[in-house]
C-alpha cells in the first residue's frame, strides 16, 4: 500500500488523529483503550511536534466538542421531531443512545481539531517523507530484480 506522505488534506488529517505539522504519523497511541481514551504520543516521530505544547492546551478543545456535539444531536432530533414524527421521548432516547457511542469520537476530534488550527502545516516534512518512500521503492524494486 502506498501512500503519498503530508498530502492528505487538513480535515482528513483532522479526521484520523495525524500530526498537524507533517500530517504524516498519529496523534494517538494504539491500540485504542477505553481506560485511556486520550492516551497520546507525547511527540510526533516524524517532525518532533509536541502534542501537548503547553499545558492545559486543550481547554479549548471541550468549547470545540460542546459546540460539535451539540449542533449534531439538536439537527438529529429536529429532524426526528419533526420530520419523522417521533415524540420527544423517543428522540430523547435516541440522542441519549448516539451521545454514548459518540462521546470518545467527539473527544478526539475536538482535540485533534484545536491543535491543528494552532500548528501549521509545513510542506517540508511531506516532500522530505515522500522522498524516502521513493527511494525506498526504488532500492526494494532493484532488490527483486537480481
Amino acid at each position: 500500500m502506498t501512500k503519498e506522505y503530508g498530502k492528505i488534506g487538513m480535515l482528513k488529517s483532522m479526521w484520523t488523529y495525524h500530526c498537524p505539522r507533517c500530517r504524516c504519523a498519529k496523534m494517538y497511541k494504539e491500540p485504542f483503550e477505553l481506560s485511556n481514551p486520550l492516551n497520546m504520543h507525547e511527540s510526533c516521530r516524524i517532525c518532533a511536534q509536541k502534542f501537548e505544547p503547553e499545558p492545559g492546551f486543550y481547554f479549548g478543545a471541550m468549547f470545540v466538542s460542546y459546540v460539535l456535539s451539540g449542533w449534531f444531536f439538536v439537527i438529529i432530533a429536529l429532524i426526528t421531531v419533526f420530520g419523522f414524527g417521533w415524540s420527544v421521548n423517543q428522540t430523547m432516547l435516541l440522542i441519549l443512545f448516539l451521545g454514548a457511542l459518540t462521546y470518545l469520537r467527539f473527544l478526539r476530534f475536538s482535540r485533534s481539531m484545536w491543535i491543528h488550527f494552532m500548528v501549521k502545516y509545513d510542506k517540508r516534512y511531506g516532500d522530505v517523507l515522500e522522498e524516502r518512500h521513493r527511494k525506498a521503492q526504488t532500492s526494494s524494486r532493484s532488490e527483486t530484480q537480481k
